[in-house]
């Protein structure tokens, strides 16, 4: 009996140890479970951490690329030599600088020489051949020619044009010569300054050359002499129908004073014509170009006056009144010519509308533009 319940209370102790032993391993189990659904939860946010930093970052880098591809692209389109047509020379920023440097002093709306204007695109196409820079003739004929006298612009207002200069013209020629229909040389006349046309050297000149030269600066001042003088003599020959005692000695002395004024004005003029970028050549006549038929007409004028002075001392001389009308009937012929040779020179100078417009003041016919009102 004894021995029973010694053995009942081993098992139950044995059973009251398992128990308890059970009992204390749940809670470390427990724990263990949550310790490793921590871990796992922390790893996950890391690696969700992680992701989103690489996403991030590789977005950040995608960001950068592209802007940096944009800011190149930008950079190609801004340095590139060729505009949106695909053209190298510009005219605007290229054709129009030298234009108004070397050209407009001469043949712009204030002084069209030879009625050429390069401000105007319809006159100055008619020189252009498109795509041709070797067929167009302003490139051609005035440009780069050899002759000193058709060269433009003349070696007195800075020519020949640089080698530059000339490439960006031939350039533009033979890309077609994009003039924009919309481009007026007024809206730039203001921002685009005129450079002092300085003479080109080329080494020291014989004094002849010099003094010929600079005595045409005189023409200006003389032209005015033999064009008064015959004019005045003219009218004293007429006057001399009436009162013979006025009609030979002031009509001789005007002949003879204007016959030397010519010749000098004449060949001032000529001396001259090269500054006001005209050429000078004994060659050089076309009836299409105003100053050739002007100074011609003024070596006539000149010619005819001086055969009229021989023929007025050969009739003092031999008291012949034959002579004596023949250069006073000449006398008028050279007024009228001397004339008009000078009206020739004020259109060359001042543009042919200088007279027309004296005669629209005179007669109180000038145009006037309309008062523009404002509507209340």
């Amino acid at each position: 009996m004894q021995r029973m319940l010694t053995r009942s209370s081993w098992i139950l102790a044995v059973s009251c140890l398992l128990t308890a032993t059970g009992l204390a391993q749940e809670p470390e189990a427990d724990q263990a479970t949550e310790a490793t659904q921590a871990t796992e939860a922390t790893q996950a946010t890391e690696a969700t951490q992680a992701t989103e930093a690489t996403q991030a970052t590789e977005a950040t880098q995608a960001t950068e690329a592209t802007q940096a591809t944009e800011a190149t692209q930008a950079t190609e389109a801004t340095t590139s030599p060729l505009d949106a047509d695909g053209k190298l020379v510009q005219f605007e920023r290229d054709i129009v600088p030298i234009m108004t440097k070397y050209c407009l002093e001469c043949h712009g709306p204030e002084d069209a020489k030879n009625d050429f204007r390069v401000d105007d695109r319809e006159i100055f196409m008619d020189y252009i051949e498109p795509e041709d820079a070797d067929s167009s003739t302003l490139y051609v004929d005035y440009l780069i020619i050899d002759d000193v006298d058709w060269l433009m612009p003349p070696t007195t207002h800075g020519g020949p044009l640089s080698a530059s200069d000339l490439a960006l013209v031939r350039v533009w020629i033979n890309e077609g010569a994009d003039w924009p229909e919309d481009y007026s040389f007024a809206k730039d006349s203001s921002e685009v300054e005129q450079a002092e046309m300085v003479p080109v050297a080329a080494g020291p000149r014989p004094l002849a050359e010099r003094v010929w030269q600079a005595q045409g600066f005189l023409h200006p001042a003389t032209v005015h002499f033999p064009i008064a003088l015959f004019l005045l003599g003219g009218g004293f020959v007429v006057l001399g129908w009436v009162w013979p005692s006025v009609g030979t000695q002031i009509p001789l002395a005007c002949l003879l004073l204007g016959a030397v004024t010519c010749l000098a004005s004449s060949a001032m003029g000529w001396s001259f014509a090269p500054e006001r970028g005209y050429g000078f050549s004994w060659n050089l006549f076309d009836w299409d170009r105003e100053v050739d038929v002007h100074r011609w007409s003024g070596l006539i004028v000149t010619l005819v006056s001086l055969v009229l002075a021989v023929v007025a001392l050969l009739s003092l001389w031999k008291g012949s009144e034959r002579l004596t009308k023949i250069w006073k009937v000449g006398l008028l012929v050279c007024a009228g010519m001397v004339g008009a040779v000078g009206h020739q020179g004020g259109e060359l100078s001042y543009g042919e509308d200088f007279y027309p417009r004296a005669w629209r003041i005179l007669t109180d016919t000038v145009d006037t533009p309309p008062v523009e009102t404002q509507d209340e």
